[in-house]
């Protein structure tokens, strides 16, 4: 038996494609001799373990810093020996599972997920259901955008936990007309040394050339990274598009939010561009005006 209630269960792995509604039985799936499974949900009054042991500190971290587009310092932190190391160590260790086979001719788009698109405390705790924690507009964001790019997830959380979001979002396992290629979590990140107030800050970071040694037709040249820390992109400043992170799910102001809307505009006019890298991805709402 389990200690997880009801309402927190996630089964993961029971059915390819569409889950079937709550009210079906068991028998009724004609599942396979031997079929495995897996459960996850947080356990009775285990609600702020399931945060520190799962979750990357980082996560829950909003410190930011402003990521220099100097085009020396960002040649020197690429080539620090450190850095690099730690992208080959990291690339080496990664073993991906593609969901969906990349498509010829596609960009790559990176998302991020606790923030950027989800409002991760309510969906952790329960208080609010996944549908309400999404950030609005997320489901015709991802369709905007996928006549045009190729979607990775990417988050600072473990696997297990990411898998459940994503799901609970019924953004695998359902029916959308957009599909996730694949999902990276925590594992291939690495920490870096920057400088914040002229102090030395110590932060993890998503560097994209692992993504890129694994798929070379993928590259600075058409990829885009949406996070809601520049920190993160701190390895590929040029790729990184921030936008401003969504809390707060529950208030009127959080469900008037309409960034995604916006980004879906900027992605498909960006899909357009040659070379990603003779845009500067800053000032992108000016794109719009």
């Amino acid at each position: 038996m389990t200690t997880v209630p009801p309402e927190r269960q996630k089964i993961l792995g029971l059915v390819k494609g569409k889950l079937p509604p709550d009210e079906v039985l068991i028998r009724e799936l004609k599942l396979g001799k031997g079929k495995k499974f897996t459960l996850v949900g947080t356990p009775m009054g285990q609600e702020l373990k399931e945060l520190s042991e799962y979750e990357s500190p980082d996560v829950f971290n909003d410190l930011d810093l402003d990521i220099t587009t100097e085009a020396a310092a960002i040649e020197a932190f690429a080539k620090d020996r450190r850095n690099i190391r730690k992208v080959k160590e990291a690339t080496a260790k990664l073993k991906l599972e593609v969901m969906n086979p990349p498509r010829e001719g596609k960009r790559l788009l990176v998302l991020d997920l606790d923030y950027t698109i989800l409002d991760t405390k309510p969906l952790t705790s329960g208080s609010l259901p996944p549908s309400e924690c999404a950030r609005p507009g997320l489901h015709a964001f991802l369709e905007a955008v996928y006549p045009h790019y190729d979607i990775v997830i990417w988050s600072q959380t473990h696997w297990m936990w990411l898998e459940a979001k994503l799901v609970e979002l019924e953004m695998v396992g359902s029916d959308k007309n957009y599909k996730i290629s694949f999902v990276l979590d925590k594992s291939p990140m690495f920490t870096v040394f920057s400088t914040r107030d002229g102090q030395p800050f110590k932060h993890h970071v998503k560097p994209l050339q692992i993504i890129w040694s694994k798929f070379p037709h993928w590259s600075a040249k058409n990829t885009i990274h949406i996070d809601d820390l520049s920190r993160n992109f701190a390895l590929n400043p040029g790729s990184g598009l921030k936008i401003h992170a969504f809390k707060n799910a529950h208030t009127e102001q959080a469900m008037q939010d309409r960034e995604l809307e916006k980004l879906s505009r900027y992605l498909v006019l960006l899909a357009g561009v040659d070379d990603f890298r003779n845009v500067n991805h800053k000032d992108w709402k000016k794109a719009l005006q």
